[in-house]
Formats: C-alpha cells, structure tokens, sequence
C-alpha cells in the first residue's frame, strides 16, 4: 500500500484591522453632514447652465455651492458610508468617490467658478474637494495589518509516494514540509 501524502496550497486570508474602514467613514459621515445642512442653509437651488455657462450658489461655512453641489457631497458621503463596513467595500468606494472628487476639482480649477455649469464652486469647495479626493485615494490604498491567524481552506492536494521523483536533486528525494510532518507523527 503506498502512502498518500496531502499539502495545502492556499495561503491563509489576511485576518487583521483594516486600516481604510474608520478613515473612510468618517468622511463619509463628515461629507454628508456637509451636503445635508449645506442644502438646508444655503442655496437649495438646481439651476443649471451645463455645459459651459456660469453657476452661482451660496456659501456655507465657507464653502460654496447650489443644490447640485450639495447633492454630491451628501452622495458621495453615503456611498462611503455604505462601502466602509467592509475592507474592500471601504477601499473601492474610498477610490471611486476620491477619483470623481479630484477630477471635480481638477475641472473646476480649469472651469473657474463652477463645474460644467452644474456644480458652484468657490476656492475653498476646490480645496474640500481636491483635498478629500486625494485623502481618500490615499485611503483606498491602506492595507489589513495584524498577523494571519488560522489555516487556509481546504484546498489540499494529494499524491503518492511514488510522485516524490519529481523532487528528486542530486540523486536525493527532497521531502515537502508536509511529508516530513507525517514521518514525525509515525515516530
């Protein structure tokens, strides 16, 4: 009877904190905070002058915008909000808000004082929304920290004594950890 000798080939799942998920929701929070009470004191106003005209809304704690620029920020805070319960919710979400939030303010900058004649913006909604973009591009790229803890699926592989010539060196059979486990368990 030959022995069946089995080794695993997964590598165990990454089981530690996420360093993405409490960043991401808290501005996901802090953004839909400012969309929502930047609609209910500013401008509520969904004028539009798309796409090359001029749009002007008011001001809330120094930030500028009408009811389409709050809508986004609301928008974008819930979908952060929604993605951070998991890790790669929280990084994806993280990645695809900063993106649209960079290229927001990348267009505004070029545009002048609003985006595509939809969007109000002053200098500061450039600076919130360049520097949340970026922040949360940074974000998305926060890996899991902690040790890998458990064993991998079983996902193992079984061969015969017989299939060791394939590991043969010099005239020697190299033995896998696995194998070597079993000897020591015989003894």
């Amino acid at each position: 009877m030959t022995a069946v000798e089995t080794r695993d080939e997964g590598v165990p799942p990454r089981r530690g904190i996420s360093l993405a998920k409490g960043p991401v929701a808290l501005i996901g929070l802090a953004s839909l905070a400012l969309g929502v009470l930047g609609f209910i004191f500013a401008s509520r106003s969904f004028a539009m002058h798309a796409p090359d005209g001029t749009v002007n809304g008011t001001t809330f704690l120094g930030i500028e915008g009408n009811g389409w620029t709050w809508a986004l920020f609301a928008a974008a805070g819930l979908l952060l909000l929604l993605g951070s319960r998991v890790h790669w919710g929280a990084k994806s979400m993280a990645f695809i808000v900063g993106v649209a939030f960079v290229v927001g303010a990348l267009i505004a900058l070029s545009d002048g004082s609003d985006i595509l004649g939809i969007f109000a913006t002053n200098n500061w909604t450039k600076l919130v929304m360049g520097a949340g973009g970026v922040a949360l591009i940074l974000l998305s790229m926060m890996p899991r920290v902690g040790r890998r803890r458990g064993s991998a699926p079983a996902a193992t592989t079984a061969r015969t004594r017989a299939d060791d010539t394939r590991f043969e060196r010099n005239g020697t059979v190299e033995r896998d950890r696995v194998g070597a486990l079993d000897d020591e368990r015989r003894a």
